[in-house]
């Protein structure tokens, strides 16, 4: 009997939990490769609207969580490469997915000195359409708004560098 009750403890811990997760069943995914790439529109990590041009260039969206290791890891050179293609037709803007407080997402771009913008997809909504499951997670869009590449996982800086020549420069 005490068995049982300890069960069902765990069972409604376990299914409390899942209360958590942002509802993003009407989000329609539409982000593999070759789609065109969902509307990126919201309030940045200042808290002023964002609206991100999916048209005007080549786009590298960096999906990315405050308290991931490998966001971590990645973001020194992922800020060597903004600053190297911020001369060319290559923009780089963040999509912070998963952090419901946005102090500790503004902290982690005050610490590694982000300079391209992000997005505060607190919902969860932007990384559903774009189908990104967890950070880090990279998608490549064309000035044309097709999602031409995606890397899930932590990237090298070599790794983004050559997915940018293939994917954007092409």
């Amino acid at each position: 009997m005490a068995r049982s009750r300890a069960l069902v403890a765990v069972l409604a811990v376990m299914l409390a939990g899942c209360t958590l997760q942002p509802n993003v069943a009407g989000v329609a995914p539409s982000g593999h490769v070759g789609s065109s790439a969902p509307q990126l529109k919201g309030v940045s990590l200042a808290g002023s609207p964002l609206t991100i041009d999916l048209h005007r260039s080549g786009v590298v969206l960096v999906f990315w969580a405050a308290w991931c290791g490998p966001c971590r890891n990645e973001q020194p050179g992922l800020n060597k490469l903004a600053a190297e293609y911020a001369s060319s037709r290559v923009r780089f803007y963040g999509v912070d997915m998963l952090d419901h407080d946005r102090a500790l997402a503004r902290a982690f771009v005050q610490e590694f000195k982000v300079s391209y913008p992000s997005l505060f997809d607190e919902s969860g909504s932007a990384a559903a359409s774009y189908e990104v499951d967890a950070p880090p997670s990279i998608v490549l869009v064309n000035s044309k708004g097709i999602i031409v590449g995606r890397y899930p996982g932590e990237a090298t800086e070599a790794q983004v560098r050559a997915l940018i020549a293939e994917k954007l420069f092409t």
